[in-house]
């Protein structure tokens, strides 16, 4: 790729260079990791926990996904398996977001630049990956949801992955149904 001057940069309509692109991708990132910062803090502090089991006292989909990356941290990867299974998904669902955002900001260069052929090229490869967004989001989605309710529905969800047992050190049912914490609150 070739380095321009902000005098060779592409030109917006109304003669204005355009924007960097990957600072806006990483601008991106970097919001979607501070808003998690704060919403952990957040529920940290309160000693809330997960705000859907507070207020349902049913696990939500993600349930796990926290105790499943500091297993992760220790090199645990059985254990980060059978707290949940889909741990992984929350990188990729990251990485699926900043391309999006990066392919974006690739056509609208194209658009802004029309006499650019290499743009343009590029522009085309970005608009198929744009087409393949929604499909892989709906795909991860549905996975997070049958995941969900198949470990509800399962005693030992832990030992999904492992033929029914768990691995040493993790509760057999990691999952299940308890009363609103609210409820605690009233009494």
């Amino acid at each position: 790729m070739e380095c321009r001057t902000r005098e060779e940069a592409p030109r917006g309509k109304g003669g204005d260079a355009l924007p960097p692109r990957v600072p806006g991708v990483l601008q991106s990132a970097l919001s979607l990791v501070g808003y998690v910062v704060v919403a952990g803090l957040a529920l940290y502090l309160t000693d809330i926990g997960c705000v859907f089991r507070t207020v349902t006292g049913i696990p939500c989909p993600g349930c796990g996904m926290t105790r499943a990356w500091l297993a992760v941290l220790r090199l645990d990867f059985a254990a980060a398996l059978a707290y949940h299974p889909l741990f992984w998904i929350v990188p990729a669902a990251i990485a699926l977001v900043c391309v999006q955002q990066a392919c974006g900001e690739i056509v609208a260069w194209a658009q802004a630049d029309l006499d650019d052929a290499a743009l343009a090229r590029r522009a085309a490869r970005a608009a198929f990956v744009l087409r393949l967004y929604n499909p892989i989001l709906i795909a991860l989605i549905v996975a997070l949801i049958a995941l969900w309710v198949i470990r509800l529905v399962d005693p030992v969800d832990a030992g999904l992955l492992f033929g029914g047992i768990a691995p040493a050190g993790v509760p057999a049912d990691v999952i299940h149904l308890q009363p609103p914490v609210w409820t605690d609150w009233l009494a």
